[in-house]
């Protein structure tokens, strides 16, 4: 941890895919324990940017640090950071053929090299953490959708990560379901756990988050105490854009 408390650091970060300018000069601190929102408007750079924090997305130019450690720097061991951050996608890229707790342990198996006793242990551990202790055995088919990005939520837990990024995952959710995975991340932000939310679901922001971002056209254009920011909006921009959301 550096001393400043901060977990993680992006300066000055740009990303071009070909002649699309994404990410326009991002700077951006994050201290351990905050749960950070960030919403904008479709196509404004907010998945990119979650996604440039454990180099799912490598910048153009500008620099990483995650836990005081440059990981932007070609001598890093990302994969090894990567350990340390687990990201939960829109998609629940669960193993069809495995069952809920095969999936949740493969990576404890594969990754961590804990024997087949420990990472069952952990597996359902982390499936209990997430309401779901009675369905270890079920196959993602068997589950509903919001039940399988719980799943996918156990699966990042077991790695005992500094850092959940969560990438829109309530989007490909029936509306019913939507509540079951948030009130999940809920209880992991009253845990403490450090987070990065990229959602379209104003009432976790502003009840859960405790800082909220707004980009617009690859920059941070409104940052702050989410019911401040919600109840006073400086930017245009954002104020039309929840005139349109709330």
């Amino acid at each position: 941890m550096n001393p400043d408390g901060s977990l993680v650091k992006l300066e000055n970060v740009h990303k071009w895919f070909g002649p699309n300018h994404v990410l326009r000069g991002i700077d951006l601190t994050i201290q351990a324990g905050n749960v950070v929102v960030i919403v904008g408007p479709s196509g404004s750079g907010k998945s990119t940017l979650l996604r440039t924090i454990n180099l799912l997305e490598e910048p153009t130019e500008g620099r990483v640090l995650f836990d005081g450690e440059e990981i932007t720097d070609i001598r890093t061991d990302v994969n090894k950071v990567r350990r340390e951050i687990g990201i939960v996608f829109q998609s629940f890229n669960l193993f069809p053929h495995k069952s809920a707790k095969e999936n949740v342990k493969l990576a404890l198996e594969k990754v961590l090299r804990l024997s087949d006793g420990e990472a069952e242990e952990r597996a359902m551990e982390q499936l209990s953490h997430v309401g779901l202790a009675q369905k270890g055995d079920a196959y993602p088919g068997q589950l509903s959708g919001g039940q399988q990005q719980r799943v996918a939520i156990a699966r990042a837990l077991a790695m005992k990560p500094k850092l959940m990024l969560f990438d829109e995952v309530t989007s490909a959710l029936d509306p019913e379901l939507v509540k079951e995975v948030l009130d999940t991340m809920k209880k992991l932000a009253d845990e403490g756990m450090t987070m990065v939310v990229v959602t379209h679901e104003m009432g976790f922001a502003r009840e859960v988050g405790t800082r909220l971002i707004f980009t617009d056209g690859g920059k941070i254009v409104e940052d702050g105490n989410p019911s401040e920011v919600f109840q006073n909006p400086k930017d245009e921009r954002f104020k039309s854009f929840l005139s349109h959301v709330l």
